[in-house]
């Protein structure tokens, strides 16, 4: 039997919107000898598009290693053509005609495109395959005699029909032959070269596990996919702009950073880009090796390219924006227009843009962000966000027209923490993780001394009884005014070696973090100490609740006042 991806059950594909689509992947499926592997519903974006290869999609694509690869665009239904305006039409049970793309044209331009994918993919140069045999074809499952539809640019032997179900094997010998026979010679595909199609067409990933092996089990639960994450990479495979939204924990930033990843590896020059500092940092340690893909936060990015601008020009960038927006903010509206002002200088440009944290960015970002753009108007463009943790009170748009993409499912948190921190969310409904956990958990103290010492046990039982790494173990202060004074409390209590305190840096192994909730934002933490509450309105912040709160994945425990803990457990 064929490998195929994706495996869909029969019910998968019975609720199939096309089930012409259905009839050929069945047949292919079972049909089909050990040695081919079959891509259904494959989609891309080149980096450079040409007169022929486009962005696009193919309904199948076939290969083995012996041979290349097919494209074979599928059709249900009757079908016509009106040679006087040159369309294609579907024609319905009443005899009803609807205009469809030319088939033909589909599957050719699909098999131009697919080939200068593949061209652009760095592992492809690598095998020296040279003229590799590929081909197209066209299947209308629902008809029965095809040679009506031969034409001089679709010979009939490119042409599967209802009578080419039952013989599929012989169609697809046939086809693979006839192009075979137009080339003079070629190169088969081999192993490799089908491995290189899987990692284009096909690639998966995955969440790394934490060590911990008390939190081994939730996180193994959080490795599977979600249907929601599953559903917008496929969007994603094909699409330039796109807006990708969802609540706390639904896997937003890492589909922004497995997007960025999957366009560096394409060829694309790509921009990973966030607010926060703290998530850029974390960020670019995981992709400090990966060509092609720079991480900076927004305002790392106006700094950079200002000083390359004004070193290159002579001018002061940041000094002519304050004297166009007098007493405007220097980080809201000052640099955003020097970076823009840095582009009339530089020619640095990116070929694709991702963007996490899209509900903390100004209206003043976006224009200088698509300038970036090698390509204006169709240059890609991601933007994954929010609106429930625009901590910074952003307003505004994004350059997107589409509506936006909803993550609705939590795969993230643990049960409890989703129930908890999700009183505080505001927009469309997520639903809880499938991952059971502890009870939100509350300490109760009357002052900050006599808290921090309660902290300050709560993790030495942590790290020395129950074996949990000092790296899984973040304490967040909620008043990040004062955040000092919480700070120095932490820091001067001891902890079980090699641990140590870490305020505000880049967590690394045996270290407990401390850190304020807005500069953690966009992170996550197996275990999360919340404290710094009883100073602070909890009824002006909830939004910051919500965000500290969701940032324990496994552990949540919550520190303060009699009064404070009552009141956030009666919200």
């Amino acid at each position: 039997m064929a490998t195929i991806i994706p495996e869909l059950s029969d019910a998968r594909l019975s609720e199939l919107p096309s089930q012409a689509e259905a009839k050929v992947y069945r047949a292919l499926r079972d049909e089909l000898p050990k040695g081919f592997v079959i891509f259904f519903q494959v989609g891309w974006i080149l980096r450079i598009e040409q007169e022929r290869a486009k962005d696009g999609e193919t309904d199948f694509l076939v290969c083995h290693p012996a041979l290349g690869y097919l494209c074979i665009e599928v059709k249900g239904g009757g079908i016509g053509f009106d040679s006087s305006s040159s369309e294609w039409f579907s024609v319905d049970r009443k005899l009803q005609k609807h205009v469809i793309k030319n088939p033909i044209n589909q599957a050719l331009n699909a098999k131009y495109s697919t080939w200068l994918k593949l061209n652009d993919h760095q592992g492809w140069e690598s095998l020296s395959l040279g003229n590799v045999l590929r081909g197209h074809a066209v299947f209308f499952p629902d008809l029965d005699d095809t040679n009506a539809l031969s034409r001089p640019d679709l010979p009939a032997t490119l042409i599967g029909g209802l009578n080419d179900l039952q013989g599929v094997r012989a169609w697809i010998d046939a086809v693979f032959s006839y192009w075979s026979n137009d080339a003079s010679s070629f190169t088969p595909l081999g192993k490799r070269g089908v491995d290189v199609l899987r990692e284009v067409f096909a690639k998966s990933f995955m969440v790394l596990p934490l060590v911990s092996s008390q939190l081994a089990e939730q996180e193994a639960r959080r490795l599977v996919l979600t249907e929601d994450q599953i559903q917008v990479l496929d969007i994603l495979r094909s699409h330039r702009r796109v807006a990708v939204s969802g609540g706390a924990g639904t896997g937003k930033t890492v589909l922004a950073l497995e997007k960025a990843r999957r366009l560096a590896s394409e060829g694309f020059k790509t921009l990973l880009t966030c607010y926060n500092r703290q998530l850029a940092d974390y960020l670019s340690s995981l992709c400090a090796d990966i060509p092609n893909l720079e991480v900076m936060s927004f305002h790392q990015l106006c700094y950079r390219q200002v000083e390359k601008a004004n070193q290159a020009s002579g001018r002061d960038l940041v000094n002519e924006a304050k004297v166009t927006y007098p007493g405007k903010g220097l980080y809201e509206v000052q640099l955003p227009n020097a970076l823009a002002y840095s582009l009339e200088i530089l020619p640095d440009r990116y070929d694709a843009i991702v963007c996490d944290e899209g509900q903390d960015f100004r209206e003043e970002y976006w224009v200088p962000l698509e300038l970036l753009l090698s390509d204006f108007d169709k240059g890609p463009l991601y933007v994954f966000y929010d609106d429930n943790q625009n901590l910074y009170t952003r307003a505004g748009t994004f350059p997107i027209q589409d509506e936006p993409f909803s993550l609705t499912t939590n795969c993230r948190n643990t049960a409890p923490i989703h129930t908890t921190s999700y009183k505080y969310y505001k927009g469309v409904p997520v639903s809880a993780p499938d991952i059971q956990g502890d009870e939100v958990q509350f300490d109760e103290s009357p002052g900050q001394d006599p808290q921090a010492s309660k902290i300050n046990f709560r993790i030495v039982d942590l790290i020395a009884k129950q074996k949990v790494a000092p790296e899984d173990i973040t304490v967040l202060i909620a008043d990040s005014l004062n955040k000092a004074a919480y700070y120095s409390r932490l820091k001067k209590l001891l902890l079980p070696r090699p641990a140590k305190w870490l305020e505000e840096g880049v967590r690394g192994k045996n270290t407990v973090l401390i850190e304020t909730i807005q500069r953690f934002k966009g992170l996550e933490s197996p275990i999360v100490i919340l404290w710094g509450l009883d100073t602070i309105d909890l009824s002006q912040r909830q939004e910051l609740l919500y965000v500290g709160m969701s940032r324990a994945k496994s552990l949540l425990i919550i520190v303060g006042r009699k009064d404070t803990l009552a009141a956030i457990k009666g919200i």
